[in-house]
């Protein structure tokens, strides 16, 4: 014979089950509220790109608030903001930046992901540039290597990883465009013992050299500029700069500038 207290049991059971979710309903409608509000006024900018008389960048997202926190800044070429683009874009932190001579590519920090946009903010695609051996961590969510440049190379992007575990250890990219799918071309790992563990983080392409410019922080804890190969090999130190630099490019002529926190753009004198 059954219980009726059995019975009484489950009643009683289900009723605060009931209560509980009501209660939960409640708390998640009036008392999490989700901050949409944008904030970007203060953040700093990130690495830049020149286009067409233009610079390009983008901000850090500093705010934590969700919805679009991220905008496309047009700076002219006496340095002034020009114009800002909104993207429909959050948490990203730092973008690398560079262009084809009639788009942009970014590429955040912590992942594989590519960008491609037009200059008016308009996004063509988000892609990963997969490779077998960058699986996702198990331990965590980001990845074994990390974005730190992209650049432009006649023809084809470049892309700079750093292994998240090793702050000397980066992995240089040659991709092609085939219809917008991402094809490898070459993939070469290099050690830059010279960096601490901020290290390398924006990569500008030399036509004239077939080189590139690497923006970094090195052991001594100072921002410097050096330069590479095309096979990130034969490290040339250009110089130490003042402050903190967030991004370095060259004009249609080779002249360097660099983005500074306070949204300054500065060209790099001899």
């Amino acid at each position: 014979q059954t219980s009726p207290w059995r019975g009484y049991g489950l009643f009683m059971k289900n009723k605060l089950l009931a209560i509980f979710l009501i209660f939960l309903i409640l708390s998640c409608q009036n008392g999490l509220e989700i901050d949409t509000s944008k904030q970007t006024a203060t953040d700093s900018i990130a690495d830049i790109t020149y286009l067409k008389d233009y610079f390009y960048t983008t901000n850090l997202d500093n705010s934590a608030n969700a919805g679009p926190q991220i905008d496309l800044y047009k700076f002219d070429d006496e340095f002034n903001p020009v114009d800002r683009f909104e993207l429909d874009m959050n948490g990203q932190g730092y973008l690398a930046a560079t262009n084809d001579g009639m788009n942009l590519y970014f590429q955040p920090r912590f992942t594989d992901y590519i960008l491609k946009m037009t200059p008016l903010g308009e996004i063509f695609w988000y892609e990963s540039d997969y490779f077998p051996d960058n699986m996702a961590d198990t331990t965590s969510t980001f990845m074994y290597w990390g974005g730190r440049g992209i650049a432009w190379a006649d023809t084809n992007l470049v892309v700079l990883y750093r292994h998240k575990n090793d702050s000397m250890l980066y992995r240089g990219r040659y991709l092609h465009l085939n219809n917008d799918t991402l094809q490898t071309i070459s993939d070469t790992t290099v050690t830059w013992n010279h960096l601490n563990d901020s290290g390398a983080f924006s990569l500008e392409y030399n036509p004239e050299k077939k080189g590139f410019l690497v923006l970094a922080t090195n052991s001594l804890n100072q921002s410097i500029l050096f330069e590479v190969d095309n096979y990130f090999q034969n490290i040339v130190i250009l110089d130490t700069l003042e402050g903190t630099p967030m991004g370095v490019t060259l004009d249609e002529t080779l002249d360097i500038y660099l983005s500074y926190p306070d949204r300054r753009i500065e060209k790099l004198t001899d």
